[in-house]
């Protein structure tokens, strides 16, 4: 009798690890979402840079090659 009652247990419990499963994953999203930004502003700040720097060198090749 007792073999037959393990055989008509229903389904395991199984909700708390699809919980920690999503939380994992939102996670993971997080971090790469947060370095994808922090790799534009990056970009962004390096162009500014070579916008700045190119007319300064423009000026400096010209001076130098009559």
């Amino acid at each position: 009798m007792f073999y037959l009652s393990l055989l008509q247990e229903g389904p395991a419990e199984t909700t708390v690890y699809m919980i920690a499963g999503y939380a994992v994953v939102l996670v993971v999203m997080a971090i790469y979402l947060a370095t994808l930004w922090m790799r534009w502003r990056n970009l962004q700040r390096d162009q500014e840079m070579l916008r700045n720097l190119s007319p300064k060198e423009q000026e400096k090749s010209n001076t130098t090659n009559p």
